[in-house]
Formats: structure tokens, C-alpha cells, sequence
């Protein structure tokens, strides 16, 4: 009898620890990063969300992180990268934001909007206004430097930091 007793105890042990083995590995419902973004420190098989953003070597990290479609309203403050394309909502008479080229000591921004509603202020502005098979828009393109600001029609940019690989970009509007 004690030997039944000693290999139904051990079996009871296996199938409780596979059990427990189990909800931590594998639960019935899957969960994501976006509905449980914040993993506690004690549950070390959460999965960790990843967040690409550094802070600058000057320690400002932009307020909408690397987000480029925090832009789409006129209203942010993001990390780019040379080819980075920011849409702008059409009201503010700009389609798109196109990060051409960086350097330490300037950011070189194209602009596309519509025919005849594309305004811009600032360093190495250029804008022309073409049409193709009776589609007409404007393109452009100026420069921006850390501590001078441009404008867009109605939109402020502004450049906090820029750096020869990323800059922060900081775009409002009036």
C-alpha cells in the first residue's frame, strides 16, 4: 500500500506542476502588448514592449517618440530619420513632409501640397507648382537648423536637436 500511496502522491506533484508550468507558458486567452503594456516585475515571462526612442546626446527626448503619425495634426514633437515621411493633414495645406537629408547643422525638409496653397518661410526655401495630365501640386523644400525655426503655411517647425544619423522635429501649429 505505501508504494500506491508514494506514486499517487508523485503523479498528483507532476500534474500540478504541469499545470502550473502551463498557465505561466501558455494561457487560454492570448495576450498582447497592447492590452497589458506595463509586465510587473514579478511576472518574468511577461513580454516586455520594445520602444525604439533614445534620448538625444543632449538628453531632450521628443514628446511623441519616433510616432510620425503624431504629426498628422500639425501637433508634435518626434524623432526622424533621413527618409522619413510625415503626412499632414489637408487642411493645413501641406500633404507630406519628406526628411531628405541630415546633418548637425541642418535638417533638408521636401514639401508636397496642393496647387497654389503651398507657403513656406525659412532657410533655402524653394517651391514650384507643376501639373501632370491635370493633376496639379506644389513641391518644395527648405532647411532648418537647431535653434531657428521655419514655416509652412500655417504650421511652426523647429528643430531641437539634429545629429548626422536622427533630429527631433518639432512642428505646431498657429
Amino acid at each position: 500500500m505505501p508504494t500506491l500511496v508514494r506514486f499517487t502522491a508523485a503523479a498528483l506533484l507532476a500534474v500540478l506542476a504541469a499545470a502550473c508550468a502551463d498557465s505561466r507558458t501558455a494561457p487560454s486567452t492570448p495576450q498582447s502588448v497592447a492590452t497589458d503594456p506595463l509586465p510587473s516585475a514579478a511576472d518574468p515571462l511577461s513580454p516586455m514592449p520594445t520602444v525604439s526612442v533614445r534620448p538625444s546626446s543632449t538628453g531632450h527626448r521628443p514628446a511623441d517618440g519616433s510616432s510620425l503619425a503624431s504629426c498628422r495634426d500639425a501637433d508634435c514633437e518626434v524623432e526622424v530619420r533621413a527618409g522619413d515621411r510625415l503626412r499632414i493633414d489637408k487642411r493645413f495645406g501641406v500633404q507630406r513632409l519628406t526628411i531628405s537629408a541630415l546633418d548637425p547643422d541642418e535638417v533638408t525638409i521636401a514639401l508636397l501640397g496642393f496647387t497654389g496653397g503651398l507657403r513656406a518661410e525659412g532657410a533655402n526655401v524653394s517651391i514650384s507648382s507643376s501639373c501632370v495630365n491635370g493633376r496639379c501640386r506644389d513641391e518644395g523644400k527648405l532647411s532648418l537648423a537647431p535653434g531657428r525655426s521655419a514655416r509652412i503655411n500655417n504650421l511652426r517647425l523647429e528643430l531641437p536637436y539634429a545629429s548626422a544619423d536622427h533630429a527631433v522635429l518639432r512642428l505646431t501649429s498657429r
